[in-house]
């Protein structure tokens, strides 16, 4: 049976960042900015979290299972789950190597960055996947420039697919990172820094506060991406989501090198291209 697209619909935009409601538009039951829980996390609200993940590692490829966690695939009558092979991926340095097998899924689509380089069905005007995981994002923040590059040229070539930023997003850089252009992330670095007794808040990582006794368990590793994706939502409605990234990326030094670059990377293009028609319309004189 083939995998069903996920209905999905712009409900506000603020230039790249989008509030994206899923399932029925009438009674939408998730949203986006949001949440990719794997097996070990907590539970979370549905509305915060609409997909569950599963990384099948043993054997190469890896496979990647993403399911939904409610009837958000028309006509609503069951939850679905999607099917994807992760390709072999070579580190982000060696993008000039072609390891000849890539990424391939349907309606989930994982992408590498030596696949944006070398991957030619990625041309394919037919391909509409729902969501786009950029599986190697972790390599790529560590190459000044790479993260920004690779989730342009993704929201400009997929526009209506959700974009997965697996291991990099946290309560301090999420609303930055909506704003260069991806709606979803995970529990990874809320995970590894509640194994080492350190609170991932949205001002960064910190010691917890034990004369308030305060934990850094993952129930309050959860409440902190709740307050910032609360946050990061009402920000995209209001049209004040370009401060709260300023202000996140305050956070580390690392962050404020990618806003500066992704700004330096708008101003290169002319006004549709660095999304401006988006918020103002094609009608408008920019």
């Amino acid at each position: 049976m083939p995998e069903r697209p996920l209905a999905r619909g712009v409900a506000a935009r603020h230039r790249f960042g989008r509030l994206m409601s899923l399932g029925d538009r009438n009674q939408p039951s998730a949203w986006t900015p949001g949440l990719v829980l794997d097996p070990r996390d907590p539970e979370m609200p549905l509305a915060l979290a609409p997909f569950t993940s599963l990384r099948e590692g043993n054997s190469l490829p890896a496979g990647i299972t993403l399911s939904t966690r409610a009837n958000l695939c028309y006509p609503f009558d069951t939850e679905d789950t999607w099917q994807a092979v992760e390709g072999l991926v070579l580190p982000p340095s060696l993008a000039e190597a072609d390891s000849g097998e890539f990424g391939n899924g349907s309606q989930v689509l994982p992408v590498s960055w030596q696949a944006m380089h070398h991957d030619q069905s990625l041309n394919d005007t037919e391909l509409e996947p729902s969501v786009v995981v950029l599986v190697d994002a972790p390599q790529l923040t560590k190459r000044p420039g790479m993260l920004v590059d690779a989730l342009d040229a993704l929201r400009v070539r997929f526009p209506s697919s959700l974009l997965w930023t697996p291991g990099i997003g946290g309560p301090d850089n999420c609303a930055m990172l909506v704003w260069m252009g991806a709606d979803l992330f995970d529990l990874a670095r809320s995970r590894h820094a509640s194994s080492l007794g350190v609170l991932l808040s949205e001002e960064g990582p910190r010691e917890v506060e034990e004369t308030v006794s305060e934990s850094a368990d993952m129930d309050a590793q959860c409440a902190a991406w709740t307050r910032a994706l609360a946050a990061t939502r009402a920000a995209i409605r209001n049209g004040s989501l370009r401060e709260l990234a300023e202000r996140q990326s305050t956070s580390s030094a690392r962050s404020v090198e990618r806003l500066r670059r992704h700004d330096a990377k708008m101003r290169g293009y002319d006004g549709g291209r660095a999304g401006l028609a988006r918020v103002v319309g094609s009608e408008h004189t920019l």
